[in-house]
């Protein structure tokens, strides 16, 4: 059997499996808390810690186990697709395998060995995510007091924020298959899957962040399930699974950088996300970090929606999150890493592949040599920042340059007015006196 030939039967025979497995069930659907846990929650006084059952086929799960064992053992070979094919069955294989646990502690290590914890350090060296979070977090703090501010903007209520979503989607080339709802049992503001988003009627929106779902949920999340599923030979990249989940999330929020509606309380949740989850793993429940949330001034709900997606599937008690956002701010490290690289050397093709469908950075030598044998298409659809190819080069050409920069005798040059603007106080206002608004652009 020639090389094509045998990636062919090799795509075929994994894609019938997990043509399959798609039919059963998806893992964040099976460990959400329904919304009749949050109002239980709220009207018992916000002291008692949530009760959640999930409810779970067992027989078929571990079925489904045994049938992808054997699968991922049946490809063998080490050239690059057959390596590939191992990796994307068994991570099907591993959020099966972590459903089953779901409600246990077995359930947090699953959890930790497929997104990684907070503690889990890049590429095997010393810096983690947490130290990331951390350091975002020093940065973002904000020292002294300005005049200048943006101008208050009213929040988006649900249906206009359905409207907006509605309008942006319209307006993509191709266009994609997105549907918005308002979904009064919707466990987050706002759910998105490939081709429908779910929008929270109670929820409210500010402009950036509407502008900022977009990019994240519809041009990012749902635009490469799309696109993998556009692919003849290999429809399952509509669903990598779990391993895929860091590059995912880490493209969309890049997308929110480069199209800057990353917002300061956007990336310091992001970061305290990460801390949560440190706090969960060395043991915090969920009403430690519902209470930690509120006292740190955090609304009640929003308090509980981020408690909760660290909690759900694992132990409200504690010591067994669910540790995907840990991955968040990991993802984008490795994906502007993997930009700085691959822009820069002009490789647009291999780049387009990160959107071919879910697939993670690693994954790219197999996707090389599949589009080489005519099994892989071009990907159908581009966000925004890939279509705009021109613009990457400069951005990550200077920042390449102002990285190696040694910024510390700059702010030692400007010490005398950072100082005094550290010191300022907001001074009274005269009557007279009118703030000039910025003109619209």
């Amino acid at each position: 059997m020639d090389e094509r030939a045998r990636a062919e039967e090799l795509l075929t025979r994994v894609g019938r499996a997990l043509a399959e497995q798609k039919r059963r069930g998806r893992l964040l659907d099976d460990i959400a808390w329904p919304r009749e846990t949050e109002e239980a929650f709220f009207a018992s006084g916000c002291g008692e810690q949530p009760r959640v059952a999930y409810s779970l086929d067992r027989d078929g799960l571990e079925a489904r186990v045994a049938d992808l064992d054997e699968l991922a053992h049946s490809i063998d070979g080490d050239e690059p697709v057959a390596d590939w094919l191992r990796r994307l069955v068994g991570s099907h294989r591993d959020a099966d395998a972590m459903l089953l646990a779901a409600g246990t502690r077995r359930f947090g290590e699953h959890a930790r060995e497929l997104y990684g914890g907070a503690r889990t350090p890049f590429y095997e060296g010393n810096m983690t995510n947490l130290d990331l979070a951390e350091h975002l977090e020093r940065r973002l703090r904000v020292h002294g007091w300005d005049e200048a501010k943006e101008r208050e903007q009213t929040p988006l209520g649900a249906e206009e924020m359905a409207d907006f979503l509605g309008k942006r989607i319209a307006r993509t080339n191709p266009r994609l298959e997105v549907e918005v709802t308002l979904d009064p049992g919707c466990t987050a503001k706002v759910l998105a899957g490939a081709r429908r988003v779910r929008v929270r009627p109670d929820a409210s929106f500010g402009r950036t962040e509407a502008e900022g779902l977009f990019f994240h949920e519809v041009e990012t999340h749902a635009l490469t399930a799309q696109n993998g599923a556009e692919q003849r030979d290999a429809p399952f990249l509509a669903s990598g699974g779990p391993r895929t989940t860091r590059t995912q999330e880490g493209l969309a929020v890049f997308s929110e950088l480069y199209h800057h509606v990353l917002t300061v309380p956007r990336l310091a949740r992001l970061a305290l996300r990460v801390r949560l989850v440190d706090m969960a793993e060395q043991g915090a429940s969920f009403l430690d970090l519902y209470r930690h949330l509120v006292e740190g001034g955090a609304a009640p709900r929003e308090a509980y929606l981020d408690a909760q997606r660290i909690c759900r599937g694992g132990l409200v008690e504690g010591g067994a999150p669910f540790t995907k956002d840990a991955c968040y701010l990991a993802g984008l490290l490795h994906v502007v890493a993997f930009l700085n690289v691959f822009v820069r050397g002009g490789f647009r093709d291999e780049t387009e592949l990160l959107v071919v469908g879910r697939v993670d950075l690693d994954d790219v030598t197999a996707l090389v040599k599949l589009r080489s044998l005519g099994l892989l298409s071009r990907p159908r659809y581009l966000p925004r920042w890939l279509r705009r190819w021109d613009t990457l080069l400069p951005y990550f050409a200077f920042s390449s340059f102002v990285q190696g920069l040694d910024l510390s005798r700059l702010e030692a040059h400007c010490q005398d007015v950072i100082r005094l603007s550290a010191q300022a106080t907001p001074r009274p206002k005269r009557r007279t006196e009118r703030r000039s608004e910025p003109d619209d652009e």
